[in-house]
């Protein structure tokens, strides 16, 4: 049982750093979860037979870098917008709308 949930939770681990990393970013974050829920068992079941926990801190380890680059292209990364094409389209009835109103005045 414990090494199942040791793979799980290193395979996880490293999924969620890869993730993180690249411009899937945002899907991350469940990796991260399940990977810091398995260090989480990891921990209790080492502490209750006493046994090494240096695969708890890899999993770990990865867990925290993944969460901050995940955090931090979030915070980062902004959106580009392009609004160019409505101030063209509202000139555009401007200048129609300014047309219009001088052939009128010229009518009369």
């Amino acid at each position: 049982m414990r090494k199942v949930i040791i793979i799980l939770g290193l395979i996880t681990s490293i999924v969620a750093t890869i993730l993180s990393v690249t411009k899937f970013s945002s899907l991350a974050v469940t990796p991260i979860i399940i990977a810091f829920l398995c260090g989480l068992i990891i921990l209790f079941l080492s502490k209750k037979e006493q046994t090494k926990t240096k695969t708890i801190q890899y999993i770990f380890l990865l867990v925290i870098i993944s969460l901050s680059i995940t955090i931090y292209k979030g915070v980062v990364d902004t959106v580009e917008i392009d609004n160019t094409a409505q101030p063209n389209e509202i000139n555009t009835e401007g200048v129609k709308e300014t047309l219009n109103d001088t052939k009128t005045e010229k009518d009369l």
